[in-house]
């Protein structure tokens, strides 16, 4: 789940070391991509290791809750996730800004680089209006998940203090998946790992120190997205302006809101469903007590070990397939995908066997009472059956995005 703010160093910049300068790539040039398992594993590892930092929020989290109760770790929960889903649709679709890029990349464009960007920046300010109608709505599904008075007490309280980190959340969205689109997964890593630093350092102060309780935890998350989508903004404009041109916030033409309908809004649909299901399912769950929420929780903290970065190689596979599709290489793309999917399913086959052979060693990390250590590792046991499945329909679902973008932003 997602995460939390701190002080800022007078020089941010030099927490995260320059990535080699790319020479402004030339119209005429396309920049195919090689292909290779290599060069898909080198752009990928350091996304998978940037989505392992979000479960590390995660984690955090339900180990700070679960010193405070078993309610406290299914309300909080059950909370993330509906804030997780509810802002969704435009999540995912901010996500395909690095498909849009990648593509002008690979057929040499910078200013369809340049246009796309902006484009993609100036949509996630949909995160302002968000802001205004998301208690209502966030308090309207918890309301009609309808688990129970003691956990929707809990939850509203928290996702009423989270709301906050949504316009900034959907700016870093979008700036980290133009990162991505250009071929940079170090800084996405760092800030990431950023992110679980001070997330766990405020949400413990906070939680422990200052006794504030869920409040706590919900206010150290608030923090480290917003410094997270603060400096991912600064970070695309200072080191991608001087090379492409500035970019900024743009009015998007017609035709480029019919690229983004056709391509954007589907993949946050499907997002969309994909987690609003899994949603529906946890407070089915809530309603049967407290006590199998959490252990419903905890174990979907460690699928989350598998399925995100399953989604950080199905985002690697597509911004390279993209490239290779603005190269005029189609075989390329096919190839590469598959390659992802190979990859996804090696590292889902791992999570599979630790959850067949060790499922209450790993509950036990976060609770010691015997009837979420049963329930947990009975759930743990149902989800080793899909995920290697899951795990190639991710990465084969991902990279259908690519083939329909059109090679250049400008109109």
């Amino acid at each position: 789940m997602p995460g939390s703010p701190a002080p800022v160093e007078t020089a941010p910049f030099a927490t995260f070391p320059a990535e080699p300068a790319l020479p402004p790539p030339r119209a005429a040039q396309p920049l195919a991509p090689q292909g290779s398992t290599r060069e898909l594993a080198s752009l990928a590892w350091p996304l998978i290791v940037s989505n392992l930092a979000y479960t590390a929020v995660g984690f955090t989290d339900t180990l700070y809750m679960g010193r405070l109760g078993v309610l406290e770790v299914g309300a909080v929960g059950l909370a993330s996730l509906v804030l997780f889903a509810v802002p969704l649709l435009f999540r995912g679709a901010l996500n395909t800004a690095a498909t849009f890029v990648a593509r002008s990349l690979g057929a040499g464009d910078p200013a369809g680089i340049r246009r796309w960007a902006s484009v993609f920046l100036s949509l996630s300010l949909v995160g302002l209006p968000l802001l205004l109608i998301g208690p209502w709505l966030l308090g309207g599904a918890l309301r009609l998940l309808n688990p129970g008075s003691e956990i929707l007490q809990v939850a509203q309280t928290y996702v009423g203090i989270r709301i906050l980190e949504l316009p900034l959340m959907l700016l870093g969205t979008a700036s980290l998946s133009v990162m991505l689109g250009l071929g940079n997964t170090r800084t996405p890593m760092l800030l990431s790992w950023m992110l679980v630093g001070v997330n766990a350092a405020l949400a413990g102060l906070f939680v422990f120190g200052f006794h504030w309780g869920v409040s706590g935890a919900a206010w150290g998350s608030v923090v480290a997205v917003c410094l997270q989508g603060g400096l991912a903004f600064w970070l695309l404009l200072r080191r991608y302006s001087p090379q492409y041109g500035r970019l900024w916030f743009v009015r998007p033409t017609r035709t480029e809101l019919g690229s983004v309908a056709r391509i954007s809004l589907p993949a946050g649909l499907t997002d969309l469903a994909d987690v609003g299901a899994f949603t529906t399912f946890l407070g089915i769950i809530a309603r049967l007590g407290p006590t199998e929420l959490a252990a419903s929780q905890i174990a979907n903290q460690f699928a989350s070990f598998g399925f995100l970065p399953a989604f950080a190689l199905s985002a690697s596979t597509s911004s390279l397939l993209s490239r290779a599709l603005g190269a005029g290489r189609p075989d390329l793309a096919a190839r590469i995908g598959w390659r992802g999917a190979a990859l996804s399913a090696g590292l889902m086959l791992v999570l599979t066997l630790a959850f067949l052979l060790m499922p209450r060693t790993l509950i036990g990390l976060f609770s010691r009472d015997a009837k979420v250590l049963d329930l947990g590792a009975s759930v743990l046991g149902v989800m080793a059956g899909y995920q290697l499945i899951d795990g190639v329909g991710i990465v084969l679902g991902g990279r259908s995005a690519g083939p329909a973008i059109p090679a250049s932003g400008c109109s």
